[in-house]
């Protein structure tokens, strides 16, 4: 019971987080819009055509996200534009208070989540709403030059159990200072619970006809507390006359199951035990025909079994493996399908606007870039690649990027030359490299390295990816890698596909610290 409620509060957990991302994601688009930095970095006061375009792009992107009751965008100078669903009072005297941007300054570009932005918005209605903030900085100098805050309503946190309520199961959310944020019905019998902020914690309260399960989970990157109250009961469910009915059954599957016993004795496990005896002297070289008495129910033909049957026996277990061989291809080829296809067409938008801005070599190259990617992306179908060609999707990757993001990172490469050549399952370096950039360095809020090593050390060829992004402490590495989070599907099934093909578990390793480096060391057998 304890397992379930956990697995399925750390579900919830996870629905709430992959809510979050996407509106990560839209704060992204909004932040690096041409319109909205325009506006942020205007110094000569050409505010309303600058406001009206920031304004209109701000729609244009939030328009198809969930959501979202109101989106402020505030410059230096304490000015800001904004939209909204709903009417969002706000005290910009919070806004702009010391203490209520030291930790936005100190995350560097992460984003922070408060409830009500910890006073400074209110809706019309009085309903809380969750204010998700970050500090905008500057692409070119890495220099903050605004604030953004996009207030969501409390339905993303409703959205993340609204399949698992029923009659007897309720949820609930508190913010971090254990106040009723979110609950269904009957919210007086969450209020008048203690939580602690754990983990995870449950708790079972005895009653005389039903006992009350209380579980409580802390939601990871978050400060909220999802709670579940669920009601085990019987008796309700029961009369005398279903009591009757399940005893008379009981009873007779129990005298069914006495006869099946004694019908499985006599007919079943005794010709068996024989055939067993038989087959073993069979084993001894006793080739001659035993005197061996079996029923006639479909055992008895089995004492002609001579060795050419266990050879067949051989043959058909070498089959199953085969087939069981086969099914793990089809999982790799499954892996291999999910890999976001988002890049291209954001590379093809690149390469749309190079073709404005810049001379026609600037886009033919870009265009041989990405012809070169995938064509070694495809390989010719192949499942497998040397180290060589791998290295080159990752520089043809990096190159693509670099056309979106010029000045965020650098690239460099440590390769000992004898063992490009080696033979590798293919795309298990470019998703490493992918987390690395949107994941560490452009989170970080400066320019940063990406550099890649090939080396071989005690027997194995070690292919490390390594980044000076924001890195992880060992909680947050190991969320990554638990098997219940989908947040990480690039390396876990990078690390699987790994396992799969050299039928071993050890094959990598990370090493990080928190706001300076990640390192992913993929260990392969020489």
């Amino acid at each position: 019971m304890k397992d379930n409620n956990y697995h399925s509060m750390v579900s919830i957990g996870n629905n709430l987080n992959i809510e979050f991302g996407a509106v990560s994601t839209m704060s992204q688009l909004i932040m690096t819009n041409h319109a909205v930095v325009n506006y942020l970095k205007d110094d000569v006061g050409n505010y309303p055509r600058l406001t009206q375009s920031a304004m209109m792009a701000m729609y244009d992107i939030s328009n198809t996200f969930n959501y979202v009751s109101s989106i402020y965008v505030f410059r230096l100078d304490k000015n800001y534009i904004n939209i909204g669903k709903e009417v969002t009072y706000i005290n910009t005297n919070i806004i702009h208070h010391p203490k209520f941007q030291e930790e936005i300054i100190e995350k560097s570009g992460l984003y922070v989540i408060r409830v009500n932005g910890d006073g400074a918005f209110k809706t019309k209605s009085g309903e809380p709403i969750i204010s998700f903030i970050r500090l905008i900085n500057d692409m070119d100098t890495q220099k903050p030059i605004g604030l953004i805050a996009i207030n969501l309503t409390t339905d993303i946190l409703r959205n993340s159990f609204k399949d698992m309520t029923s009659n007897d199961r309720r949820f609930c959310y508190y913010d971090d200072k254990g106040n009723v944020l979110l609950g269904e019905e009957n919210v007086k019998e969450f209020q008048e619970i203690e939580i602690n902020q754990n983990r995870f914690e449950q708790v079972a309260i005895e009653g005389f006809f039903s006992t009350k399960i209380l579980s409580y989970f802390q939601v990871p990157n978050t400060p909220f507390t999802i709670a579940k109250i669920e009601f085990l009961s019987f008796n309700k469910y029961l009369s005398s006359q279903a009591i009757m009915v399940i005893t008379i059954i009981i009873s007779l599957t129990v005298i069914c199951l006495i006869i099946i016993g004694i019908f499985i004795s006599v007919y079943i496990t005794n010709p068996i035990e024989k055939l067993v005896q038989y087959m073993d002297i069979l084993k001894l070289g006793w080739n001659k025909r035993g005197n061996l008495r079996l029923s006639n129910l479909g055992i008895g033909y089995l004492k002609n079994i001579k060795n050419n049957k266990l050879i067949e026996i051989n043959r058909l277990i070498d089959e199953l493996l085969e087939k069981e061989k086969a099914m793990q291809k089809a999982e790799l080829e499954v892996l291999r399908e999910q890999i976001n296809p988002h890049f291209l067409y954001n590379t093809l938008g690149t390469i749309a606007d190079l073709a404005l801005q810049n001379s026609a070599d600037e886009v033919y190259d870009a265009i041989e870039t990405l012809g070169n990617f995938y064509r070694r992306f495809l390989s010719k179908g192949s499942k497998e690649i040397t180290i060589r060609e791998e290295v080159a999707i990752v520089k043809d990757y990096l190159k693509l990027q670099k056309l979106r993001y010029e000045d965020v990172f650098e690239d460099e490469y440590d390769l000992q030359e004898d063992l490009l050549d080696i033979k590798i399952p293919k795309l298990i370096l470019q998703p490493l490299v992918e987390n690395s950039l949107y994941h560490g360095v452009r989170l970080k809020g400066e320019k940063g390295i990406i550099k890649v090593s090939v080396y071989e050390k005690d027997q194995w060829v070690h292919i490390v990816v390594y980044d000076t992004g924001v890195g992880m402490n060992p909680e947050q590495i190991e969320f990554l890698m638990n098997e219940n989070n989908n947040k990480s599907f690039g390396l876990k099934g990078t690390i699987e596909r790994i396992r799969y093909y050299y039928d071993t578990d050890d094959v990598f390793e990370i090493r990080s610290e928190e706001g300076e480096y990640c390192e992913v060391d993929i260990k392969i057998p020489l």
